[in-house]
Order: C-alpha cells, then structure tokens, then sequence
C-alpha cells in the first residue's frame, strides 16, 4: 500500500508541476497581448477580429438613429472562456431579438481586451484596473476613469459622466450638465423578457450617442 502511494505521489506532483507551469506562462502571455505597443497587441486585435466576423457573418441589422433606444441586454454568448483560452465570443439582440452587436473578448487578470462592432462601427476597449481605453474605428476616443468618459487627447474634455454605481437597476448618464440617460443593469429583472439596455430622456447627437453606446456595451459585456 504504502508503495502504492509512493508511486502514484511520483506521477502526480511531476504533472501538477507541469500544469502549474504551463497555466503560468499562458498567463505571462496573455498579459503580454494587452501592451498596444507590442506585435502580440496587434496579433490579439486580428485574432479577437476574426472570432467577431465569425459572429456577425454579415447578420448585424443595420445601425441606425433609432437603434440605441431598441438594444436589449440580451446577448447569446457562443463561446465562453476556458482555462488556458480567455476568449469569449457573442451576440447582443435588440428588443426584437435581432442580432446588432458581435463582440469577442480576452482578459488575463484585472485586464483585459474588449471587441464590439455594430455593421458600421468598430469599438476597442483595453481595460485596466482602474481604467478602461476606448478607441473607435481604430481612432483613440475617449477614457473611462471613475465613471467618468473622457476625450482623447491634451483637452480631456468630459463627454459623459455616470451618476451612480453599478449596483443600481438602472446608472444615470450625465451629458452636458444634464441626465440624458439611463443604461440598465446587465443583471436587471425586472423588466421582461427583453429589456431595453438604454433609456432615452432626451434626443441626443452623434457624439453623445458614440459615447452612450461605449458605456452601455462596457455595462453589458464587461460584467
């Protein structure tokens, strides 16, 4: 019995020596894709990229003026993240159940690395600990600091503000010096079958739509 024991210690210390070396370096790795300045960031780009038109494949409805008032938080992941591979990939449906939104995602601990596209626009998102960068149709946007959305760029210019917490049903969105809107929670009950993830107070811009759009695919996907 006791060599029994002694052999089978033999076999299983060496492999879970092995496996916790391997889970370490796809780790290093993992954290290595989210550096913008690096090939592997590029690479981790074209790889999140391809599993999105995987996902969209041509279905997105068209994007259109009245589509963020119709965005549900309904989304059908089609893949979610293992041990080794992160990946995540899905589908947003509007309260129709059409599909508007593929995302495909990556995260390796407190960071990670968010794709969205509707049919005519690409949003990136590198997520940090305590911040989240926000780029549009490969162009620097905007970041996200302690609720607060702010412009790319010398001026930072505050582009949208969420007046609470994420615990809420529903977080007020600041534009201007007014509440505009409200993104629902992802985790939100109360509201039927298909619930709405943006509730409009007031008409808004292109801009201000841009920005509602980036916080409430933040709220939806990064939960």
């Amino acid at each position: 019995m006791k060599l029994l024991v002694f052999l089978l210690m033999m076999i299983v210390i060496p492999a879970l020596f092995v496996v916790g070396i391997i889970y370490s370096i796809a780790r290093m790795l993992g954290a290595i894709n989210f550096n913008p300045e690096s090939k592997a960031w590029k690479a981790a780009l074209e790889r999140l990229r391809t599993r999105m038109r995987s996902q969209a494949a041509g279905m997105l409805v068209p994007w259109d003026e009245e589509m963020l008032s119709l965005l549900s938080l309904n989304q059908s992941v089609t893949k979610k993240p293992g041990w080794f591979d992160r990946a995540t990939e899905g589908v947003v449906s509007t309260i129709y159940q059409e599909p508007v939104v593929a995302y495909a995602s990556h995260s390796s601990g407190n960071t990670g690395l968010l794709l969205a596209r509707t049919s005519n626009k690409e949003f990136i998102f590198r997520i940090k600990a305590k911040e989240t960068e926000v780029w549009v149709d490969g162009q620097p946007f905007a970041v996200l600091i302690d609720g607060t959305l702010l412009a790319a760029g010398r001026g930072s210019k505050i582009l949208a503000r969420l007046e609470s917490g994420r615990d809420e049903m529903q977080v007020p969105v600041l534009l201007g010096d007014k509440t505009a809107a409200a993104i629902s929670h992802p985790n939100r009950t109360d509201a039927g079958p298909n619930p709405r993830a943006v509730t409009l107070l007031r008409p808004v811009n292109a801009d201000e739509e841009l920005a509602l759009l980036a916080l409430a695919l933040l709220q939806i996907l990064k939960s």
